[in-house]
């Protein structure tokens, strides 16, 4: 008998494989991303993007929206991860 949850990412609708970084024989080893929510703009990532900003600037600098994709991601997790909103896949 596994320990694993039965509804596991690997088993989800919202789950996309990495397929850069899966083990083809063996579906419990593996990434991917989690598309239950849009994504999220990793301010790490962004901030290297923004013009610095000058004393006194009032107005946010523009993003191109290549650089905002560029700058989000969706939730990464492992193929045996779970978190509670698991929708089997659909038939």
């Amino acid at each position: 008998m596994s320990d694993l949850p039965a509804e596991r990412c690997n088993r989800c609708r919202f789950w996309r494989e990495d397929m850069e970084h899966r083990d083809p024989s063996d579906e419990n080893w593996g990434f991917g991303s989690c598309r239950r929510r849009p994504p999220v703009i990793l301010e790490t990532v962004a901030k290297h993007m923004l013009p610095p900003l000058r004393y006194g600037q009032q107005v946010d600098p523009d993003l191109d929206p290549l650089d905002l994709h560029s700058a989000s991601r969706f939730s990464g997790t492992s193929s045996t991860d779970w978190c509670g909103a698991f929708e089997g896949a659909r038939s």
